[in-house]
This record gives C-alpha cells, sequence and structure tokens, in this order.
C-alpha cells in the first residue's frame, strides 16, 4: 500500500482539527422549537412573568434545542455585577459549595422572583450543558438605570446595549434572553407618562422574535400589596386565568400587541421562591 501523500495527510490532520463532536444533550421535545430555529432570529427575547416554576423550565428546554446542535449566548436578568459569579458556577461542579457561593452573591438577594429557584435550576442547566460540551455562553445584560426601584428609558436601553455586545462578541450565535415581559414586548410602555420604548424596540426589528405567555392562571411567587395602602408581602400568590391552556410548546401568534409567538407550559403555573430562601 503507497504511503499516503503528505498534502492529503495535512488536510486530514486539519479535518480533525476542526472537527467538533456534537455535544451530547438530552433535550425534551418542545413543539415549535425547531420552526423558531429555522427563522434564524439574532435574538429571541422570552417574556416571563418572574416567580413561575414552569417558565425558566420553558427557556431552558429551548436553550437546550439550540446548544444541541450549535452555539447559543444565553441572557439573564441579572445586573453585569453578577457576571464573574455566574462564570464561576458555570465553571464549577455544581456542588453545594458552588451554589452556596452564587447565592452569597448580591443580585440573590432579590424577592421578586428574578432570583428563584427556578433561576438557579436554569443556571444548573445552563452548567450541565456546558460540562456536556455546549458551545454555550451566558451574559448578565440587567442595567440599573436612574430609578432603581422602577424601570426607566435609560434601563431599556441599557439593557438592548447590554445585549447587542453580546451579539457582536459572538456574531456567529443566536441569542436567547429571559426576561420580564414588559421588556421582552416590541412596544412602548405606556404605563409611564412620557412613555417610553421598551428594551426590545432598541433591537433590530427584524432579526428580533419577541415571545409572550400563555396566561393560563394557577400561582406565582410575587411581591404585591394586599390590598392599597397595605404594605407589599412577597409569596405565593394567585394568578388568574385568561385564556385555555394548549398543549406545551412555542408557536407563532402576533394576537398579542407586540409579540410573534406564544409559549405554553401546557398547565397553571406554579409559584418558585428565592432560591435562598431554601438553600
Amino acid at each position: 500500500m503507497r504511503p499516503m501523500l503528505p498534502i492529503a495527510a495535512a488536510v486530514f490532520a486539519l479535518a480533525a482539527t476542526w472537527a467538533v463532536a456534537a455535544p451530547r444533550l438530552d433535550c425534551p421535545t418542545l413543539e415549535g422549537a425547531p420552526a423558531l430555529k429555522a427563522r434564524a432570529p439574532d435574538y429571541v427575547l422570552f417574556g416571563e412573568a418572574h416567580g413561575t416554576k414552569e417558565l425558566p423550565a420553558l427557556f431552558g428546554d429551548l436553550v437546550c434545542a439550540y446548544a444541541a446542535s450549535g452555539a447559543v449566548t444565553v441572557g439573564l436578568e441579572f445586573l453585569p455585577a453578577e457576571q464573574a459569579a455566574l462564570d464561576a458556577y458555570l465553571a464549577s461542579d455544581g456542588g453545594a459549595q458552588a451554589r452556596a457561593t452564587l447565592l452569597a452573591s448580591a443580585g440573590w438577594s432579590d424577592r421578586g422572583g428574578r432570583a428563584s429557584v427556578a433561576i438557579l435550576d436554569l443556571i444548573d442547566r445552563l452548567r450541565e450543558f456546558k460540562a456536556a460540551g455546549a458551545d454555550l455562553t451566558v451574559v448578565a445584560f440587567d442595567h440599573a438605570g436612574d430609578n432603581p426601584a422602577s424601570t426607566s428609558d435609560a434601563r431599556e436601553s441599557g439593557m438592548a446595549r447590554h445585549l447587542m455586545a453580546a451579539k457582536a462578541a459572538r456574531p456567529a450565535a443566536p441569542l436567547l434572553a429571559l426576561t420580564g415581559i414588559g421588556h421582552a414586548g416590541k412596544s412602548a410602555w405606556t404605563s409611564f407618562n412620557p412613555p417610553f420604548p421598551a428594551m426590545s424596540q432598541h433591537l433590530p426589528a427584524d432579526r428580533t422574535v419577541a415571545t409572550t405567555f400563555v396566561r393560563g392562571g394557577g400561582e406565582v411567587w410575587a411581591c404585591r400589596s394586599p390590598s392599597q395602602g397595605a404594605p407589599q408581602e412577597c409569596r405565593v400568590w394567585p394568578s388568574t386565568a385568561r385564556e385555555a391552556i394548549p398543549a406545551r410548546g412555542i408557536r407563532p401568534d402576533a394576537s398579542r400587541e407586540g409579540f410573534d409567538a406564544v409559549v405554553s407550559p401546557g398547565a397553571p403555573y406554579s409559584g418558585s421562591p428565592p432560591a435562598r430562601d431554601a438553600k
């Protein structure tokens, strides 16, 4: 048998170097995920009601569908000051000490649903995806703005800038961001006077898909006043059902102003308490 030619050998060596094994991810079937991927948007804004168990889990399933076949950047609604803590946890073994260190970070003092058990579970899934070989990066994209107690024009535009910077850093990777429903919608914050653009409106509209969630009732963890003038109580609250609950999945739907698709858990929601409460 003739020896392999030097050029052919070099080609095979380069091919072996470039070949990247697909990550071995066990992704739950999520109806509609393949169709969304086929649309190839640069940004997918997954609008949620903070404080549910189901919506972060659905978002994790969508991330899994993307990560199983290519690069993906994941945005989480934490301030950039939390980035180092997130990165450290994603690189860890996920053990008790790693969790305790993550939860000691300032962002986990939030009691309104953004630092819930469900969010911690989501981050642990992202860690597992990376450990399995997924080309996945997480970015903390919240912005303090000029009013830490509420949203503002400065906060919305700042959040968008963080996402655009993350996209520019990994241009080939679609960016999936889990965020409050008001930030995700392609319409202004009309509850403020004067109204101002939501985060989504600062992103390229033709390359952004904004999703909302089915309002199927159940429960949600939130901080609310039980009556006018009463102090807020952070606990599980009932969530009013406004529509029938379709099968679990994500579907194109433009019937809700500012949104391109609707996600459904296939069942009523359940509340997810702060992760620090459950540690």
